[in-house]
């Protein structure tokens, strides 16, 4: 059971944003209220979801970060999506309940509530309509992370791409206390470690990152 109505509010005018012409069945915000569950706060990084397995939960960002890894043709990790507070990580894998080829991390501090398949499938069988409603969140989400990072990646000065991923996702500076490591940032971005750090200090140098 879930226990702070403002963030509650806040998580339901997402799932009403998604498609705002079809109502969201009236009994479906107290089950969700009663059937979703605060997960632990982790002292550091930690795996929620792990490759080659089916996912247990989808997942709603309240605060802090959460990290979606894939993995190339020689089975090395790499970042593509991160999520922000006021995010819905439900990957494709889960929502048809299949082995997933990523793994799911949340980051120091983050704080997660979360829902089981079980308690979807209950979803899915109390009210018509609300399967092709949670695809259709899922799908939307996955997209719009997917046009993120490209559009991201579409800027080929490295210097302002880096400039604006650190203007999307607040909470990363300094870089010594940001709960995502260079390493992994570097990776999302595309770039190297050494580019990065080179890069962020001229641009805290020019003033357009404090820090």
């Amino acid at each position: 059971m879930l226990n702070n109505k403002i963030v509650f509010a806040r998580f339901m005018a997402l799932l009403k944003s998604i498609d705002p012409d079809v109502p969201l069945p009236a009994e479906l915000e107290d089950y969700l209220w009663k059937n979703m569950i605060v997960e632990a706060l982790c002292n550091k990084a930690c795996r929620i979801e792990e490759e080659n397995k089916i996912p247990k939960k989808a997942y709603y960002v309240v605060r802090g970060f959460v990290l979606v890894y894939g993995y190339n043709h020689e089975q090395d990790r790499y970042l593509f999506r991160i999520y922000r507070a006021n995010s819905i990580v439900a990957m494709d894998c889960f929502m048809r309940q299949q082995t997933s080829p990523y793994c799911i991390w949340l980051c120091k501090d983050t704080l997660l509530w979360s829902i089981s398949s079980t308690c979807m499938d209950a979803v899915y069988k109390n009210w018509d309509g609300m399967k092709a409603f949670a695809f259709k969140t899922s799908s939307k989400h996955n997209a719009a992370k997917e046009q993120s990072r490209a559009s991201l990646l579409g800027i080929e000065d490295i210097e302002t791409r880096i400039l604006e991923f650190y203007k999307r996702y607040k909470g990363l500076l300094p870089p010594k206390k940001s709960p995502i490591r260079d390493t992994c940032i570097a990776c999302f971005l595309d770039t190297t470690k050494s580019i990065l750090k080179r890069n962020r200090r001229n641009l805290k140098n020019k003033g357009l990152l404090k820090y």
